[in-house]
C-alpha cells in the first residue's frame, strides 16, 4: 500500500486550499449584493397656505364640480359670505397649534400666483401652478382648499327647517415633485335623528341640536387633522 509522507500530505492540502481560493471564494463574492442606501424622507419645514377657493362662484349651484388638484367630485351649493375666511383662518390656527411647520402667510402668495396666471405660465395646471408659486416663495409644500357648499341652517339649534350643509377639500402638495402627500375632504348635510338612527353618536356629540354651517365645517376640519402629517 502506498504511504504518503507528512510533507506530501501537507503539499496536497495546500493545493486543495489554493483551488478553493481560486474557484469557490470568487463564486461566493459574485452573489453578495451590497445593501442599497435608503433615501432619506423629504422633510417639510416651510408651508405655504393659500386661501380657500369658492368653487360655487366659479361653477354655480347644484352642479358636479371636480377638485382641480385631486380630481374628487362634489355637488356645489350655496356658499355663505365669509365662508372662505372662516375656513382659512381656522386652518392656519390648527396648523400653528398642531404642527411645527413654518407657515408662510397667505398674503405673500397673491402676487406670485397672479404673476404666473397672467404671464407665460397661464397654461399650467392647477397643481403645477401651486408648485411654481411655492417654489417662488421658498416653500417645501403648499396647502390649498376648495369650498363647494357652505349652506347655513334655517331655524334654531332645536328646530331647524333646513339643516346646515358643508362640503370642502384640502390638498397638501410637495413642491419638489408636485406630489400630493396628503389630502382630505368633508361632505355632510346634517340629518335629524329621526332621519338617520345610525347618526346617534354624532347627534349626541352635538348635544342633540342642529349646528351652524361654521360649527359643521370646523368639526369636519378638525376631524381631518387626525390623519394629517405633523
Amino acid at each position: 500500500m502506498l504511504k504518503l509522507t507528512n510533507r506530501e500530505i501537507k503539499a496536497g492540502l495546500l493545493k486543495i486550499l489554493v483551488l478553493l481560493c481560486i474557484f469557490i471564494i470568487p463564486a461566493c463574492k459574485a452573489h453578495v449584493k451590497a445593501p442599497e442606501a435608503t433615501p432619506a424622507p423629504f422633510a417639510v419645514k416651510r408651508l405655504l397656505v393659500l386661501p380657500f377657493t369658492n368653487m360655487t362662484s366659479l361653477y354655480g349651484e347644484n352642479v358636479s364640480a371636480r377638485c382641480p388638484v385631486c380630481g374628487k367630485i362634489f355637488t356645489t351649493g350655496k356658499v355663505e359670505d365669509g365662508a372662505t375666511d372662516i375656513l382659512t383662518e381656522h386652518l392656519i390656527s390648527l396648523l400653528k397649534t398642531r404642527t411645527s411647520y413654518e407657515i408662510i402667510p397667505t398674503s405673500f402668495a397673491q402676487g406670485a400666483r397672479s404673476d404666473h396666471m397672467l404671464g407665460k405660465k397661464i397654461e399650467l395646471s392647477e397643481r403645477n401652478l401651486l408648485v411654481e408659486t411655492g417654489r417662488d416663495l421658498g416653500a417645501d409644500a403648499v396647502m390649498v382648499g376648495h369650498i363647494y357648499r357652505f349652506k347655513e341652517r334655517v331655524g334654531t339649534g332645536y328646530s331647524a327647517d333646513t339643516t346646515a350643509s358643508v362640503a370642502f377639500d384640502l390638498d397638501f402638495v410637495r413642491v419638489v415633485d408636485g406630489r400630493i402627500i396628503w389630502n382630505g375632504h368633508f361632505d355632510e348635510t346634517q340629518l335629524s335623528l329621526s332621519e338617520n338612527l345610525l347618526n346617534l353618536g354624532k347627534f349626541l356629540k352635538r348635544k342633540g341640536r342642529f349646528v351652524t354651517a361654521e360649527e359643521l365645517a370646523i368639526s369636519g376640519l378638525e376631524g381631518m387633522f387626525e390623519t394629517f402629517p405633523e
